[in-house]
């Protein structure tokens, strides 16, 4: 059995291993940040540190997740740091045994490398993602990171810690 976080994003069901999953927490609007790419909703304070918010919708759809009381933020680790998706429902957290996973097979026309594996359900199909190919060659996303992690905090910290 593997034990996955099951949550939906435009009519669509899509999971996450559990071990991926840090924590959910209930939406709050971030802190817009320029020039990033459109997905990238901004910032929020996590934990005493600067959490980016993704929407799956405009990364998936290429358009923006309805916010009602219903949307969440899944709070994932994505390449060693920390990331938080704007989704709208989650809608549990299921067991699926081995069987149920299809893998994606090269051969296919889908040449979404962010999809992992299909989990087959009595009554639809369940798109399980891959996290660290979700946000792959966004050169956007990854620049957004190296400036939050980046020297001028390390230099800032310092100075501080100096005084």
């Amino acid at each position: 059995m593997e034990k996955q976080i099951v949550f939906a994003s435009h009519k669509q069901r899509f999971s996450l291993p559990i071990e991926k999953i840090e924590k959910i927490i209930q939406w709050e609007p971030p802190i817009p940040v320029p020039e990033t790419a459109k997905f990238v909703l901004g910032m929020i304070q996590y934990n005493g540190q600067v959490l980016p918010i993704i929407d799956l919708g405009w990364r998936l759809y290429d358009e923006p997740t309805s916010i009602n009381e219903m949307a969440k933020l899944i709070v994932v680790q994505w390449q060693a740091q920390l990331i938080g998706l704007l989704v709208e429902l989650i809608t549990g957290i299921e067991d699926f045994d081995v069987v149920q996973f299809e893998c994606v097979d090269s051969d296919l026309t889908i040449d979404k490398a962010y999809i992992d594996s299909f989990i087959k359900t009595n009554h639809d199909i369940i798109i399980q993602l891959e996290m660290e190919t979700l946000f792959a060659d966004n050169i956007m996303l990854d620049k957004l990171n190296q400036e939050i992690e980046g020297p001028q905090c390390d230099e800032l910290t310092e100075d501080v810690a100096a005084e």
